[in-house]
Order: C-alpha cells, then structure tokens, then sequence
C-alpha cells in the first residue's frame, strides 16, 4: 500500500506546477493575441482571409507553452516514479493524478486547445496510461550442466568460434548459452565489418540439430539479441527438452557431426558453487534507489542518466521531502563524492560531499581505467543462486572479449528488464562480483548501442529471460587469456542485492578454449 504522505506530496506538487505553468501559458496567449492583433492590423490590405488561420499558425509545439507544460507534466511523472520505485506510492495513484494534471494543464491554454483542434486532429477529452507489465510466472525449477564446448569454423568471409557454454532447462524448455567470437583480418574494411557484425548468419548450415545417446533428435535454434562487430551473445534453443538421464549431445549441421557435448551426472570441481549464503537487505527500499544510481554512475561515467529520467539529486530531494529517505541519510552524499572523484558534474545533489564512499565503489573508480587487454575468455558455469526474491538464477558463462567481459544469467520468475524510472518501471537486482585478488566489479545490463529497449536482455518463454551483465572494470586476463589473472583458479564472488534479500555465492571455473 502506498504512503498517505506521499500521495500528498504528489497531489500538492501537481498542484504547483500547474499554479506555475498557468502563469506562464497566460502570458503566452496574451502575447499571442497581441501579435495577432498586430498582423491584421499590418494585413488589413490584405483581406480577412489573411488572418484567419493566425490562431492555429501560434499553435506550434516548438513554442513555449508546449515547452512549458511537458515541463510541467514531467516533473511530476518522474517525482511519481520515484516514489512507486521506493515503494510508497501506489501505480494507481500516479496513473490518476498524471493524466489530470496533464489534461488540467491543457485547458488553461488556447493556445495548446488550437493545437490539439487543428484540422485533422481528434481530440482527447481523456487519458488512459500505458498497460501495465504483466506480474512474473512462478519461478520453474532449473537445471544447469556447464558444457564448455567449442566449434571453430574457417568461414568465407573471416574464421569464427562458437563456444557453447551451459545447457539450462527447466520442465518447459532447453537453451544453452552460447557466444561467437569472430576473427576479422586486420586489414578488412571497418564500414564492411560494421554492417557485417557476428551473428548466426554466419553459420554455413542451412539445418542444425542435435542427437543424443540414445538417438533422440532435437531441433536447434540459435537466438539472441544483435551482434556487435566482433562478438554475439544469444542461445541455442532445444526441443524437445532433453531428459536428465541423457549424458552427451551431438551437434549436427546439414548431416555432419559438428562437436559432441558431454553432459555428466556430476559438475567438475572447477565449476562448482563451493558456498552460498542469503542474508537480509539492510537498507531501505529509498536507499536502494540511490544505491542503484551509483552502479549506474560507476558502469556508464555519466551523472545525468537517460534524457527523460530523473537525475540523482532529483531523485534524493523527492525521497527527503516525502519522507522517505531519513533527513541526514548518508547516501546523497556518498553520491555526491563518487561524482566528484570520477569528475563528472550534473548530478544535482545539494547536500556536501561525504569523506569516504563505500569501498566496492572505491574499487571500480581505482580500475576503471586498467586494461584487459586482448586476450579472450569463454568460461562454463553450472550452478544456481538461492531464490532472490522469489526469482532463480542461474549462471551460465563467463566471458571477456574485445577488452569487455560479462555474466550471462538466465532467470525464471523474474520481472522483465526494463530502462530505470520507465512506465512501470520496478528496481531490479544488484550484481556485484569480486574477483581473487579482492577487486570489485559492477554488473549491468545497461545496452544503449544497439538493443532496441535500451538492456542486453532476450526474452524466453513462460516468464524465463537471459541477460548479459556487463563487468566495470573488465576482468584482468593473462597475456595468454587461459586463467583470468586474480579471478580464476582462485575463488571468486557473486553478489546479489533484491529487495528484501542478499545472495552471496563463491564460484571458481576454468575457462573453455
């Protein structure tokens, strides 16, 4: 249930904006009527018809009025996310007072009514907000088999790799991870290769399936999001499932054998979860919004965040005013400090720096900067999380590759990855890995170069999805790129904040070449 204070804060805030913006939209019809005024008296020459569209020609959305009200209506569209995201605002409530702030902000202008009006244009006399996301399935019971199988093929245009890394399934379906690596001569044209990029299109089979002991065949599909120029990450899509009781698979394309995939009763050691633990949440659900802008501050170097969403200091205020963050809370000011070491500006927050900043994030600012160097890094992992708030995960590869490395994770009952303080938008979890030498990295799955929503996230079925995080600071590889120098053989942690629950996992794993 939501907090009476809080929708009081959002009703009177609603209020002032449109006290602020009436003000101004008057004045705009009165200067708009004044030129009017003033052209027909310049065309009265001219004839009637001259002037009779003058209304409509002030009608223009680059004016601003119109830059007013969206003003207006966006500020407390953002102050109404922030408070459904920390979890004291009802959705219900925002989809109310957002339209009729909206709709109460139009009808004090003419000149906005005139736009809406125009010829050709129906007007809406009501508002209805964007459909909600559909709550997530009940998580499926998962099984996860590191596999760590690798295929090179020559290619006509350049040799590529595909490493199969982890078969996952649950009662419903079968997918394993995959990666392609491509090989691109050094001397091949860059504009050919940008429009090329990795993919399966590359794959010289017009059928691929898999057969396994016992002579049952499986389709195969390969599926994942766009690939960038010399890597794509996606999965390989089995069906039927595959029972437990089958120990190896065959990947076949057009009537060849192309690799055989053991699939042992038992994990080798070097992939095992050797301990877990779950532990409560120690913050508040306020906090944890800041918390969630520092990793973002720390994967992306940039304070502001998206266009349209909030900036942090906004994001403080709005939690301090309404109560919901305790006045004094350290976090604006560990916010505040973490921007001025990374040098960056525009984050808006008030209150003074603070003199030390948690240590995970002292780490990542320490590295930022460290090289990965070239070498590569396919590694299998084969173990699943405890339930985090009431999702599981499962952690199905490794990787480091063109100077960037990743999680890949598959998850069954976990709401769908969406862009921050977007409609509807709830916070998401935390990820957090510490490699053997004692370093931090951030995980994220922040894509704005090429995935259409903005998130390395590819949807699978009944409610399951894969998402790739991307590590801040990459892992540090070993000229050779065989061990993951500090991270691997030595243990290393996964860290993983929800709502309500803490996850701390310790893995080790080699890695497949």
């Amino acid at each position: 249930m939501g907090d009476e204070r809080a929708e009081t804060y959002l009703r009177l805030r609603a209020e002032a904006e449109l006290r602020r913006v009436s003000a101004e939209l008057r004045r705009a019809d009165a200067d708009a009527d004044a030129d009017a005024d003033a052209d027909a008296a310049a065309g009265a020459t001219a004839g009637a018809g001259a002037t009779a569209g003058a209304g409509a020609a002030r009608a223009d959305p680059s004016t601003i009025p119109f830059g007013a009200a969206e003003m207006a209506y966006w500020k407390v569209l953002r102050a109404g996310r922030i408070l459904v995201a920390a979890g004291v605002l009802d959705q219900d409530c925002l989809d109310h007072v957002a339209p009729d702030l909206n709709l109460a902000i139009k009808v004090r202008s003419r000149l906005l009514l005139d736009w809406d009006r125009r010829p050709g244009v129906v007007y809406r006399g009501s508002y209805a907000p964007p459909v909600s996301r559909p709550r997530p399935d009940a998580a499926q019971a998962m099984q996860v088999v590191p596999l760590g199988g690798v295929l090179r093929v020559a290619g006509d245009r350049a040799p590529w790799t595909l490493h199969l890394m982890s078969l996952v399934r649950t009662p419903t379906q079968a997918v394993i991870t995959v990666a392609m690596r491509m090989h691109w001569p050094p001397d091949g044209p860059s504009a050919d290769l940008e429009l090329t990029r990795a993919g399966p299109h590359h794959l010289p089979y017009d059928q691929l399936w898999a057969v396994d002991d016992q002579g049952t065949r499986y389709t195969v599909r390969l599926e994942g999001g766009p690939g960038e120029t010399v890597t794509w990450f996606g999965v390989a899509r089995l069906s039927p499932v595959p029972p437990g009781h089958v120990r190896r698979l065959d990947l076949v394309g057009d009537g060849t054998r192309l690799i055989r995939l053991p699939i042992g009763p038992t994990v080798p050691p070097g992939n095992q979860v050797t301990s877990s633990a779950t532990e409560r949440v120690g913050i508040t659900p306020a906090e944890r919004l800041l918390v969630l802008e520092a990793e973002r501050i720390l994967a992306s170097g940039d304070a502001r965040g998206p266009q349209e969403g909030p900036i942090p200091g906004e994001i403080a205020a709005v939690l301090t005013e309404t109560g919901a963050l305790a006045a004094g809370a350290p976090l604006p000011g560990q916010l505040a400090a973490l921007c001025q070491r990374l040098g960056v500006d525009g984050h808006g927050i008030i209150v003074p720096a603070a003199d030390g900043i948690p240590a995970p994030w002292a780490s990542v600012i320490a590295h930022r900067e460290d090289p990965a160097g070239d070498a590569d890094m396919f590694a299998p992992l084969g173990r699943l999380l405890p339930d985090v708030d009431g999702a599981r995960l499962a952690l199905a590869g490794l990787s480091t590759v063109a100077g960037e490395s990743y999680l890949h994770v598959i998850s069954s009952g976990l709401p769908r990855l969406a862009r921050r303080y977007q409609w509807d938008w709830t916070p998401g979890l935390s990820w957090w890995l510490r490699d053997g030498a004692g370093n931090w990295h951030v995980a994220t799955a922040d894509a704005p170069r090429l995935f259409e929503n903005g998130m390395r996230v590819y949807p699978l079925d009944d409610g399951m999805q894969v998402f790739w995080l991307r590590l801040t600071p990459p892992l540090a590889l070993a000229p050779d790129g065989r061990r993951p120098e500090g991270v691997f053989p030595g243990p290393a942690e996964i860290v993983v904040t929800g709502m309500a629950a803490r996850v701390r996992a310790t893995i080790s794993a080699e890695s497949a070449q």
